[in-house]
Order: structure tokens, then C-alpha cells, then sequence
């Protein structure tokens, strides 16, 4: 559902409490995911925002007053933010008379509106589980971005323990957002926690002027291409189209007895502080980023997992890289004023790393440390390149809604669900950088203590997507994945090997 040169992506208002306007093309390419996808009853890539929350228990107070005054401290700033940031409680709906999809926000015309959006939107689950349990269990994506308080079964003398989750569409916010918003939830809630029956709440009836806008018009992207983009553009056309050709592409193996997903699930391993200084420090001191050495460590491990045959031969890892497009926005979208938005872009040209399947005959250990590090260093430069190439661009921007164009799924004329997609059969492994989570969400905020912040994008597909991020100086690599098609214990023994690879190729020591 490609926009026409014409199209006007400001919000307008169609009535007296309602605002539309049409999705872009990083938000079509999520809806017209999803869309693909409904008859699963599952949301592709949906998105999970986590934190743990704790707070002091005053010798004065008991437990239970504590937790009530919590939930309701919670509550009042998720109210708050509905009004700071009200893209948050908007949907993307499609429109069979114009043909397309729309963002439609409404405001609220009474107060019962507005105790019903946040019965609907705010959800305390009290069911003993944890966040990462209950995250695992297959749980709702509703229409409009839901907060869901966990209380957890675990009891800290002196503390209360308390897991919140953010489940949305991946057409209303992104992980970086998810992780800003966190952050505005938190400030709000620490205020009203502090205040209760003193802090005020927001008035409505003026919030839309804070909806946040598409990635085109936040980055200022032409509406048009010129003809030395339009030429650009057919180049990575055929520089994709030719890289799956004459040639093996490497893929992960995964379980044949399902046609269909079940329940995405994520898990995730934490390096010590000092192995994480360590691998930081080895990083720069190769000129190279602590995702370049991971995207290395993952391409060469896809390498691993093929078959072997009686003589070596070449294979091609596959991929692309997720860029966080907000620095690249005007202010206030390139700040945490505006997390509720898709502001994120996807690489043109994919990237494609040749590399050595060695024979059957070949021991998989054998290989002395120094012709590891001297593959781990020509691959990890082949990355580099391909991602200092994407920042150095000054027209990748101008480009990002063609990149998300030709990778976009048609949108049903008719809006009924399609018929499920055929399950990708050579599937890759993706790793997405969330970088140092320390930047953008404070470690406490008033009498709440942050901690395990982390974000996923709801995994359908027979691959796997991994996520990487320091928190408190440690490094914790994540994998979300379907249950349908791989194992937890085959998952987390890819991330083990990820691990290896990334510190005997740089030649760390690891700490325990």
C-alpha cells in the first residue's frame, strides 16, 4: 500500500473528539505484517516492553497498603502519560472506502470515558507468576497499547516486588520507545506516589496536540524522490534480488511438524560486569562496536549450525540491520517527548557475509585460537562496513520509506483476514542493538527502583531475533523465538555459542 506524493501525514480532526491520519510506510509495514498474519490468533511482532519494579516498605506502612498505593500511583501515571503522549491510546484501523489504512486517535467526551479506557488499558495480574512467565504464556495483545501490573509471587522482606509489561502493536511504538516511555511512566508514577491524594490529574480535551507525527514528517523526508534516489533505489533491488542467487544461503534449522506458530517465547543470558568491561573495551580498542562483534559472533554461528558434507564449501549469511532513527528527527520527535511513534528504519541493502562450511572430515574444534580471531576479525570488519556505511549516508533517511515500501506485504482490498502466509523455510537470525539501557531509563525514580528493562517484538516466524543491551554494566543477550519451531534449551545453547564466539574471537577472559 505504497503513499502517493500527495499524501498529507498531519493529524486532522474528523469530528469533535476524533483525529485520523493515513499510516506511513514503517507503520504500514508492521499492520500489514500483523494483517498477513491474523489468522494465527497471533500479532506478528507485537511489542513487549518489561521492567521490575520494587519499593521500600516505611515501618510504618504494611504490605498491603503499599501495594495499593503502588497500583494506584501506577495507574494515575498511566492516565498522565495518556495525555503527554496520546499516540499511546491510539489504533490503526483500515478504511475499505479510501483504500487504506489510517491512525485514528480519540479523545474523551466524558468521564466515564475515561475510567473505561483505563479499566480496558490498565490490568492488574495477580495470578503468581512472574513478568518473564507470564510474558511467556501467551498473553493478549489487545487493540489499544495495555499496561499490565504483575504481582509477583516472590516476597522480599522490607520491599515490595512488582513486574509491569507494555503489550501494543509494533504500528503504534517501537523497542527505543517502549523503553522512553518506560521511563515518563516512571516519572509520573514516583510524583503521584509521593503526593496520592495531592497529584493531579491532566484535563482532557487538549492532548492532541501532542499526537505524535510519522517518521516523515518528524525526519522532514521529501514526499518525492529524485531521479538519482528512484536509480538508487533499482540498484538495491537487484543487489537483493541477486544475493539468494547461485548461491547456499546459511539458515538456522528448525522443528518440520508445524505449519503454524505458537506461543513466541524469549530468554536471555547476562554476562558478568567484568567480562562485559572487558569485551567494551576490546571492542574499541578494534575500532569496532559491541554490535558489529555480536552480529560477527551470530552470522558465524548460523555458519555453525550447517550440515557438514565430505568436502568444504561456502555459504551465505543473509540479513539486514534495525536502525534507530530519532537522531536523524526534529526536536521535540528526537526526544523522549514523542516515544509512542515508529521511528526507526530497516538497512536497503541487505547484508551478505560469505563464509566456509568446513568438511565432515574436519573436527569443529580443531581450529587454533589464532585462525578463530583472524576469521572473527575479517568478518567483524565486512560488518562494519556495512553498518558505518548506513551511518554515513547522509540519503539513507530520505530512502527509509522505499526500504520499508519493498519489504511491505499487500494490505487486503476487501480488510478480511488472508489466508496465513507459507512459513519461511530458510530462516536467518536477526540481532537488533538496544545499547546501553542505562541511557534512557534511570535506575530510580523517587522511592521506585528500576530494574530488567527489556523489549521484544512478538516472534511468528521460524527464525530466530535476538536482542543485545547493557544494563548496570552488564551485557544481556536475549532471543525471542516460536515454540512451534525451536526448543528453549536449543535457543539458549545458540546464545552460549554467540557468547563464545564473540570472546574467543576477540580474545577476552571471561569472568564467572
Amino acid at each position: 500500500m505504497p503513499s502517493t506524493p500527495n499524501t498529507d501525514y498531519t493529524w486532522k480532526p474528523v469530528s469533535r473528539t476524533r483525529w485520523e491520519r493515513p499510516t506511513d510506510e514503517a507503520e504500514q509495514f508492521y499492520t500489514s505484517l500483523a494483517k498477513a498474519h491474523e489468522g494465527t490468533g497471533r500479532t506478528f511482532f507485537a511489542m513487549t516492553g518489561f521492567i521490575a519494579l520494587s519499593l521500600p516498605i516505611a515501618a510504618e506502612s504494611s504490605r498491603p497498603e503499599i501495594e495499593t498505593r503502588m497500583e494506584d500511583a501506577l495507574r494515575k501515571a498511566w492516565l498522565q502519560l495518556r495525555y503527554a503522549h496520546p499516540t499511546i491510546a491510539s489504533r490503526v484501523e483500515y478504511s475499505r472506502l479510501e483504500g487504506r489504512c489510517k491512525k485514528v486517535y480519540e479523545t474523551f467526551s466524558s468521564s466515564c470515558m475515561q475510567e473505561d479506557w483505563l479499566d480496558r488499558t490498565f490490568c492488574v495480574v495477580d495470578e503468581g507468576v512472574t513478568g518473564i512467565e507470564w510474558c511467556n504464556c501467551d498473553p493478549p495483545v489487545p487493540e489499544l497499547p495495555t499496561l499490565f501490573l504483575i504481582k509477583t509471587p516472590y516476597r522480599d522482606e522490607g520491599r515490595i516486588r512488582a513486574d509491569v509489561v507494555l503489550r501494543a502493536h509494533h504500528d503504534i511504538i517501537d523497542g527505543v520507545g517502549t523503553l522512553m516511555l518506560f521511563d515518563n511512566l516512571l516519572g509520573h508514577a514516583a510524583r503521584a506516589y509521593e503526593e496520592q491524594s495531592a497529584y493531579e490529574l491532566p484535563r482532557f480535551g487538549g492532548e492532541w496536540v501532542n499526537l505524535s507525527p510519522s517518521l516523515r514528517v518528524a525526519a522532514s523526508i521529501p514526499a518525492q524522490m529524485m531521479p538519482a534516489q528512484e536509480e538508487r533505489m533499482r540498484e538495491v533491488l537487484e543487489f537483493n534480488a541477486g544475493l539468494r542467487r547461485g548461491v547456499e544461503v546459511a539458515s538456522v534449522p528448525f522443528k518440520q511438524d508445524s505449519a503454524l506458530p505458537g506461543r513466541h517465547q524469549r530468554v536471555a543470558i547476562t554476562l558478568a560486569a567484568e567480562t562485559t568491561k572487558r569485551l567494551l573495551e576490546t571492542c574499541r580498542a578494534a575500532r569496532l562496536s559491541i554490535t558489529h562483534a555480536y552480529h560477527t559472533a551470530v552470522a558465524l554461528c548460523v555458519r555453525d549450525a550447517q550440515d557438514r558434507r565430505p568436502t568444504e564449501r561456502m555459504v551465505r549469511y543473509v540479513n539486514y540491520s534495525l536502525i534507530n532513527e530519532r537522531s536523524r528527527c526534529a526536536e521535540p520527535y528526537s526526544t523522549p517527548a514523542h516515544p509512542a511513534a515508529v521511528y526507526h528504519s530497516v538497512s536497503g541493502r541487505g547484508l551478505a557475509v560469505d563464509l566456509v562450511v568446513p568438511a565432515s572430515s574436519d573436527s569443529a574444534d580443531v581450529a587454533a585460537d589464532s585462525t578463530r580471531r583472524h576469521e572473527f576479525k575479517e568478518t567483524a570488519g565486512t560488518i562494519r562496513d556495512f553498518y558505518l556505511g548506513i551511518r554515513d549516508d547522509a540519503e539513507h533517511i530520505n530512502l527509509v520509506p522505499a526500504y520499508w515500501a519493498m519489504s511491505t506485504l499487500s494490505y487486503p482490498a476487501d480488510g478480511k483476514t488472508p489466508p496465513v502466509p507459507p512459513r519461511n523455510e530458510t530462516p536467518s537470525v536477526s540481532i537488533s542493538s538496544m545499547g546501553v539501557l542505562d541511557s534512557m531509563i534511570q535506575h530510580r525514580h523517587g522511592d521506585f527502583e528500576v530494574d530488567d528493562p527489556w523489549v521484544t517484538g512478538e516472534e511468528l516466524g521460524t527464525g530466530l531475533g535476538l536482542f543485545l543491551g547493557t544494563w548496570k554494566g552488564r551485557l544481556t543477550l536475549s532471543a525471542a523465538y516460536n515454540e512451534a519451531f525451536h526448543e528453549q534449551k536449543e535457543v539458549l545453547e545458540f546464545l552460549q555459542k554467540c557468547n563464545g564466539q564473540t570472546i574467543r574471537g576477540l580474545g577476552v577472559e571471561q569472568q564467572d
